[in-house]
């Protein structure tokens, strides 16, 4: 085989795994920097604390990939989980979890329809409903802590399955959910299609605005489902919860290989996207460097992640 096709080989296999070797290797340097790293009790700790933002982080991969994006979902997180809450007083908690689902989805719609049918850009649309959302939530708690009484609804961000915590578990089923749904069904190859060249798509007959506002829906429903883990797992809710949720969302699903500009990504990726800025903060703990520097190196993690895709994009 010739030297050039070797290189483009190469260049092709770190291209497509990029993230899962920086992962590992990210993994190694730290475990020689603190031993403790790689104990099992840390291990589910840094899925456990994953969960989260990587339930959202898969709501904002198909908004993404569809070539949009959702800043909303921080404060439908908050808005979720007071209802959560909330609701277990006139409900059984089980009912409680599906009407919050059917908000979220709801909220999710309505991002999908002003960005879509009315033509307001993704990011502004969804800056007008974060606002709207986080002033329904100071409404619904009148500014105050609510606090969970349910032992059904707890155990699903304390219970545990075995030595597995609920939450982990949740999050590999919607992940894998999710990537069977990107990458097997129609929903998903159109989505892939539309983030890619939405002309395109719709000469070739796909009905663009329904399959856009669909993608915002799983961002709303991912929202909902992250807020009920919050505050099952917190049990209790105030109304400034998921502040900054919604950027790590979005890197997550960035620093995982979906592509800002739309039509390209995988949820399996968004989860190791996921994990790496929690190893991260974890690992910063371990060592004991200083919140402030956290946040720096996060932002270049980001930028770099952005960065790279956007290089590499204009070189093709």
């Amino acid at each position: 085989m010739s030297r050039p096709a070797v290189k483009s080989k190469l260049a092709s296999f770190l291209g497509k795994y990029k993230i899962i070797i920086a992962f590992f290797v990210l993994a190694l340097v730290i475990s020689l920097m603190t031993p403790n790293f790689l104990s099992w009790r840390n291990i589910i700790n840094i899925f456990r604390q994953s969960s989260i933002i990587g339930i959202m982080a898969i709501g904002s991969t198909f908004v993404i990939i569809g070539g949009g994006f959702d800043i909303s979902v921080g404060s439908l997180l908050a808005l979720s989980a007071a209802m959560a809450v909330g609701l277990q007083s006139s409900m059984h908690w089980f009912l409680a979890v599906v009407v919050v689902l059917l908000v979220g989805a709801a909220f999710g719609a309505a991002n999908g329809f002003l960005s879509s049918k009315i033509h307001i850009p993704p990011i502004i649309a969804t800056l007008g409903t974060m606002t709207i959302i986080r002033g329904i939530v100071y409404m619904y708690t009148g500014g105050y802590p609510l606090y969970v009484d349910s032992e059904g609804f707890a155990f699903i961000g304390n219970g545990y399955v075995g030595p597995i915590p609920f939450p982990i578990i949740l999050l590999l089923v919607l992940v894998a959910l999710g990537q069977f749904v990107l990458v097997k069904t129609k929903f998903g190859r159109y989505s892939c299609a539309i983030g890619g060249n939405k002309e395109a798509a719709r000469l070739s007959g796909i009905k663009v605005d329904l399959y856009v506002t669909l993608t915002f829906v799983v961002g709303g429903l991912m929202a909902a489902m992250s807020g009920i883990v919050y505050a099952s797992r917190l049990l209790s809710v105030t109304p400034l919860a998921g502040q900054g949720y919604e950027l790590d969302a979005i890197a997550s699903a960035v620093i995982g290989g979906t592509s800002v500009s739309g039509g390209e990504g995988s949820v399996v990726r968004t989860l190791i996207g996921a994990l790496l800025l929690t190893m991260i903060t974890n690992a910063f703990n371990l060592i004991g460097i200083d919140l402030y520097v956290q946040y720096v190196f996060k932002g270049l993690v980001i930028l770099a992640a952005v960065g790279f895709d956007s290089f590499y994009k204009a070189r093709g």
